[in-house]
C-alpha cells in the first residue's frame, strides 16, 4: 500500500475491504464503514468506534451473519499481501501460535481451553509475509484461529498418529499459502514449536523453504551415512566464525552484548518410528546451524540456537544470514501484541466464540496496519518529509511543534508524532515503537480536526 492509504482510514479501509465478498453488497460495505471507524481509533469499543447506537446494531448485525466469515473478510487481505510477495525475490513467512485468554469472559459460548487446561479462550495460527532486509511487514499471507479440542480418554498411541493433531494446523498454513512461484523463493521461519517433521516434509514438498529452530534431538545420518542424534552431532562441531551480538532487553533481562559463535554441518533427518503416517517417508536433508555464547553473565542462561533449514549453504555468511531470518520471527510476535494491545481483541465485548472469530476477520488486518505505520516511520528516514506525508497533515505538524514543513525529514516527522506519544528521543534510545507511533498519530488526528472545525466556524 501507499503511504496515504495505509494513514487515510478511509483508504485503508476501501483497499482492504471493498472486494469482500459477503453475498450482499450492502454487508461489504458496511464491513468498509466498520473497519474505517475502527482504523480511526482501534483500541477503543466496538460503541465507541460506531459512534451512534444506530452504527453500533449495525455492527452486531453484522457480526452475527453466517454469511460473514472470518476466511470471507481475510480473504481480500491474503491476495494482496500474496501478490505484494510475488514481487519480491524471497521472503519470509514467520509464523506462530498465540492463544487469546478470555478466561474473564465467564459467559462466552463456545470457548476451549488454553495453556496447562485452566484458562478458557481460543489459538490464533498466523503467518506473516516480511521481507528479509528492512523486515517491513507485507500482510498476513494465512491465519487460522481455532479451539482447542482435548484428546479423547484412554487414547491409544496408533489411535493418536491416526487422528488430526493440532499440530496439523502448521503444516495446513503452508498448504493453504501453496508454492512458492518460479519468480520467488519463500521461507517459513519459526520458533521450536514447528519442529515437526511432517511440516518440515511439506515445506519442501511445494517448494518452501524453512528455518525452524530445533526442540527434537532426532535421529540423524552423516554424510557418510553414520547413524547419531542431532545435538550430539551438531555439538561437536568447532567454531567456524565469531561474531559480537547484541541481546534485546526482555522480561525480567536487561539488554547485553555478547559474541556468538557459530559452526553448522549438512545431516539427513530420519523420519519417526513409531508414527505409521511418516515413517515410510525417504530422510530429510537439511543444513543444521548452530549459534552459542561462552561465559554468560551470573544468573543468565546462555543463549544457544540449533536451526533446521533446507538451504543449502557453504559459507559463514550465508550461515549468518539464515541466523539473521531466524531473528525475524519476534516480527510475529509484534503482530500479536498488536492485535492483543493496540485492538484489544480479548477485551472486546461480545456473547460468543462465533461472533469473536468474525470481529477477528477485521481486527487482523488493522493490527498489521498499526506495524506498517511504524515501517512507514523507518524508510527512506533522510527523505523530505512533503515527498509522502499529506501537506495538511505535514503543515498542522510543523506548527505544533515550531519547525518549517520544508526543512522536516521523514525521520524528523515520525519522530516528533512519536514525541506526542509519549516517546522521549534521548540520545541512547532506539526508534519510536508502534505503541508511541500511534498515541501520537490519534494526538496529531485530534489536532486536524480541530484545525478543519476552525476553519468550519471562521475562528
Amino acid at each position: 500500500m501507499k503511504t496515504q492509504e495505509i494513514l487515510d482510514p478511509e483508504q485503508w479501509a476501501e483497499a482492504t475491504f471493498g472486494q469482500t465478498q459477503l453475498k450482499d453488497m450492502r454487508r461489504t460495505r458496511r464491513a468498509v464503514t466498520t473497519a474505517a471507524h475502527m482504523a480511526e481509533e482501534p483500541a477503543a469499543s466496538l460503541p465507541a468506534q460506531a459512534q451512534t447506537w444506530k452504527d453500533a446494531k449495525a455492527v452486531y448485525r453484522l457480526l452475527d451473519e453466517p454469511n460473514v466469515t472470518f476466511d470471507a473478510l481475510m480473504q481480500p487481505h491474503w491476495q494482496q499481501t500474496r501478490l505484494r510477495m510475488d514481487t519480491l525475490p524471497l521472503v519470509l513467512l514467520v509464523q506462530d501460535t498465540t492463544d487469546l485468554d478470555l478466561s474473564h469472559r465467564r459467559k462466552m459460548s463456545g470457548l476451549g481451553e488454553i495453556g496447562n487446561g485452566n484458562g478458557r479462550g481460543m489459538y490464533l495460527q498466523t503467518v506473516l509475509a516480511v521481507e528479509p532486509d528492512s523486515r517491513a511487514v507485507l500482510g498476513c499471507a494465512y491465519q487460522c484461529p481455532f479451539i482447542r479440542i482435548p484428546a479423547p480418554k484412554g487414547e491409544t498411541r496408533a489411535q493418536r498418529c491416526r487422528r488430526e493433531k493440532e499440530t496439523d494446523i502448521w503444516h495446513q498454513c503452508v498448504q493453504h499459502i501453496g508454492p512458492s512461484p518460479a519468480s520467488s523463493v519463500r521461507v517459513q521461519v519459526a520458533d521450536r514449536g514447528a519442529d515437526i517433521f511432517e511440516f518440515l516434509h511439506v515445506c519442501r514438498s511445494i517448494d518452501t523453504h524453512f528455518v525452524v529452530r530445533a526442540t527434537q534431538d532426532r535421529r540423524v545420518q552423516t554424510q557418510e551415512g553414520t547413524l547419531g542424534y542431532l545435538f550430539e552431532q551438531v555439538r561437536s562441531q568447532p567454531s567456524s566464525d565469531v561474531r559480537p551480538f547484541d541481546l534485546p532487553a526482555r522480561h525480567g533481562h536487561q539488554a547485553r552484548s555478547t559474541t556468538l559463535y557459530l559452526s553448522w554441518t549438512s545431516l539427513e533427518l530420519l523420519p519417526p518410528r513409531n508414527d505409521s503416517r511418516l515413517n515410510k517417508l525417504p530422510p530429510l536433508p537439511v543444513w543444521v546451524i548452530r549459534v552459542w555464547e561462552e561465559g554468560a553473565p551470573k544468573g543468565e542462561e546462555p543463549l544457544e540456537w540449533i536451526l533446521l533449514t533446507s538451504l543449502v549453504g557453504t559459507t559463514c555468511e550465508q550461515a549468518w544470514q539464515r541466523v539473521e531470518w531466524y531473528r525475524a520471527r519476534w516480527r510475529v510476535e509484534d503482530y500479536h501484541h498488536c492485535l492483543k494491545t493496540g485492538c484489544r481483541i480479548e477485551e472486546r465485548q461480545v456473547q460468543s466464540a462465533e461472533r469473536l472469530i468474525r470481529l477477528l476477520g477485521m481486527l487482523s488486518p488493522l493490527a498489521v496496519r498499526l506495524l506498517q505505520v511504524r515501517d512507514l516511520s523507518r524508510q527512506a528516514p533522510e527523505s523530505p518529509a512533503h515527498e509522502v506525508i499529506e501537506p495538511e497533515t505535514l503543515t498542522i505538524l510543523a506548527a505544533h511543534v515550531g519547525l518549517l514543513p520544508s526543512t522536516m525529514t521523514v525521520e524528523t516527522f515520525w519522530t516528533e508524532i512519536a514525541r506526542m506519544g509519549g516517546f522521549l528521543a534521548r540520545r541512547g534510545d532506539g526508534p519510536p515503537g508502534w505503541k508511541t507511533l500511534w498515541k501520537g498519530w490519534l494526538h496529531l488526528q485530534a489536532l486536524l480536526e480541530g484545525a478543519h472545525l476552525a476553519f468550519h466556524l471562521r475562528l
